[in-house]
């Protein structure tokens, strides 16, 4: 076959090691970013805001710095989603179902 030695299979040579990168943090348009959707949240505690934080990332954390850029869009999707959770209403359920029922359509 091939008469040259296979580094890929060879146990005692040296093995260059993967450049994994690290993922980069976060910066500061993505801080204010989420710093803007906090205050349209009307999320104003920072323990709150911590909280909430701290649920999506999976870890502590001290500062908004800390963040890593690929959190953002996952913070930002819970704080939008606040909003959306307790719409308002006025009236009961039945004042404010989307479908027509049955009886509507009588």
């Amino acid at each position: 076959m091939c008469d040259e030695p296979s580094f890929l299979f060879e146990i005692n040579g040296s093995v260059p090691s993967p450049n994994v990168l690290a993922p980069l943090l976060i910066k500061p348009e993505q801080i204010q970013e989420i710093r803007d959707a906090f205050e349209k949240a009307g999320v104003v505690s920072q323990d709150d805001r911590r909280a909430l934080i701290e649920s999506v990332v999976l870890r502590e954390v001290a500062s908004l710095r800390e963040l890593k850029a690929v959190d953002t869009r996952r913070i930002l999707q819970r704080i939008n989603g606040l909003g959306s959770r307790n719409p308002t209403s006025i009236g009961s359920a039945w004042d404010n179902r989307e479908e027509d029922t049955w009886i509507d359509k009588l």
